[in-house]
């Protein structure tokens, strides 16, 4: 909440000079309106110091009066003030009484309107509390939307400024009771607001907690899977392998029976050669037989 700086004596005169001049009634509140703000405390006693200046009475010289007219007049004054001064005096002691009193409740106006005022201050600083609270729940509302969340909950600050527009105390008093009971709606609202704002969160942080474990469930069951097809690949490799070994098995004992069939092919050919010697020699040995 924006506060005015403090007033200097000769901005309230002349800003008091200037509604007489326009033809103002020159009163605490209108120089409060005026001036757009300050303290009701130090406005009263400048206002009180602008008010005996203006009052001041500048006494000037009598013109020349004959003698004998100024002895009578000094005789029948002088009696007149004898006369007067007790009236006077009497009346100057209840008037110093009168405005003694008067002073006193003055200044016990002027301490209520002090402490009031150091109150709406202390509510001020409150209702700047409660802002700065609800600027750091929109924070953390944010940085619930940046993990992930598709929310966002808004909180509106709100700025109130109070004028004082009574020209007697006790309306002031009220009003300023008033503007108290108006800012305590206003920080209760903010209060509701700022619960709000932390159940909506509280939802969104639930509901992505919910999510992440749904994702963590899908997860793990793809890691299942993947578990599940890593080990039919291995048994699928082991298959392979084991039909590559049969395979070169068979290789090697096709290659082993090949090599023994040309083997015992060669003997079958020298054996055919042999027999076929043995026969021819067979059939020279009967011929010679027969010649003999």
């Amino acid at each position: 909440m924006a506060r005015r700086r403090a007033i200097a004596a000769d901005e309230l005169f002349e800003t008091a000079n200037r509604l007489q001049a326009e033809g103002k009634e020159v009163t605490a509140v209108a120089l409060l309106d005026a001036l757009g703000g300050g303290s009701l405390r130090t406005i009263y006693k400048l206002l009180e110091e602008w008010q005996h200046r203006r009052h001041a009475v500048v006494i000037t010289a009598p013109e020349e009066i004959p003698a004998g007219v100024q002895w009578a007049f000094a005789n029948a004054w002088r009696l007149a003030t004898q006369e007067a001064g007790r009236a006077v005096l009497a009346a100057k002691e209840k008037a110093a009484e009168d405005v003694d009193a008067a002073l006193k409740q003055f200044q016990g106006a002027l301490d209520a309107i002090g402490k009031l005022e150091a109150e709406s201050e202390a509510d001020a600083q409150q209702i700047d509390s409660f802002k700065e609270r609800v600027a750091e729940l929109e924070a953390a509302v944010q940085k619930s939307q940046t993990d992930g969340a598709a929310y966002r909950a808004t909180v509106d600050q709100l700025q109130h400024q109070v004028k004082s527009q009574e020209t007697e105390l006790e309306r002031l008093h009220g009003e300023i009771d008033k503007e108290r009971t108006s800012r305590q709606q206003e920080i209760q609202r903010i209060s509701t607001a700022a619960e709000s704002a932390q159940e909506k969160a509280a939802q969104q942080i639930a509901n992505l907690n919910n999510a992440l474990s749904e994702a963590q469930n899908k997860a793990q069951k793809l890691e299942n899977e993947k578990a599940d097809a890593l080990s039919r690949r291995d048994e699928t490799q082991r298959q392979l392998e084991k039909a590559e070994q049969a395979s070169k098995t068979d290789r090697s004992e096709r290659d082993a029976a090949i090599k023994e069939a040309a083997e015992l092919r060669g003997l079958s050919e020298g054996l055919k050669t042999q027999n076929a010697e043995l026969l021819s020699k067979l059939g020279r040995d009967g011929k010679q037989d027969r010649k003999s």
